[in-house]
């Protein structure tokens, strides 16, 4: 089957050609990278357009009527719906995985051997809500198999009381333990097995110590895929985080270009 690779972006501030140049070097299957824009203002939708059509990348513009707030968590989930229950049924998409745009792989990888025979492999995400224990997909890298979901709307990404987005999910993963995979990620801080990543690992320490010293949250781990986690914390104008994201920033295209 051939792997399509949906990856979604709202903002130029992380650099889409490593990542793009990364999945051409790593994913050692027959795969296709989509970039889908879904820029709220003009200026930043002709920002990266003009970024995919410098390194070649099939850019897909999302319709902007499909938003009905401004909140971050839920466009994305409604991005995503769409992406999943419209986009890659049109097209007839076989296995996709939704990915942020801060996470690519570091070492080679096929995604259809994370996936397996599951109907969908996936990041978790977990809570705890009046004594009731909620799993459910954490979108930030979540494989499907769109050839085994019998309704593709059962896929619900919305997010759901005191859920962020993927929240609804809880259903289908309720619905389908045996055919779901949940993804182990680990915390740079504490990847169990530093030896597969050595190449990296002094990258890894100094974004780290970047990140205690400024109070950011640090990336993770996950079959291969690294989780540079740009968040919200790009956000504001807390001047601690600023500095943090500058220095991590340098440091990481000293690393990667």
């Amino acid at each position: 089957m051939k792997i399509s690779i949906f990856s979604f972006a709202v903002n130029d501030k992380f650099p889409i050609d490593i990542l793009y140049r990364q999945y051409k070097k790593y994913i050692k299957e027959d795969f296709e990278f989509i970039l889908f824009n879904d820029a709220m203002d003009a200026q930043m939708e002709q920002n990266i357009n003009i970024i995919a059509h410098n390194n070649k990348i099939n850019c897909e513009r999302v319709p902007q009527e499909i938003h009905n707030v401004q909140n971050p968590s839920e466009a994305y989930a409604e991005t995503l719906n769409w992406a999943v229950q419209e986009y890659a049924i049109k097209n007839d998409n076989e296995i996709i995985a939704l990915v942020h745009t801060d996470i690519f792989p570091i070492q080679d990888i096929k995604i259809s051997n994370i996936i397996k025979n599951n109907i969908v492999a996936s990041t978790m995400e977990y809570r705890s809500i009046k004594g009731e224990d909620i799993h459910y997909l954490y979108p930030a890298f979540t494989i499907i198999n769109m050839k085994l979901v019998k309704d593709p709307n059962e896929l619900d990404f919305g997010c759901a009381r005191g859920l962020d987005t993927g929240g609804k999910t809880k259903d289908f993963v309720k619905n389908n333990k045996e055919l779901v995979r949940f993804i182990d990620h680990y915390q740079i801080s504490v990847i169990p097995d530093m030896s597969k990543y050595r190449f990296l690992s002094k990258y890894f320490y100094a974004d780290l110590d970047i990140c205690q010293r400024h109070n950011l949250s640090a990336g993770w781990i996950a079959e291969g895929f690294y989780h540079y986690v740009a968040g919200s914390q790009w956000n504001g104008g807390n001047p601690t985080y600023a500095q943090g994201h500058e220095k991590r920033m340098k440091l990481f295209l000293e690393f990667f270009y």
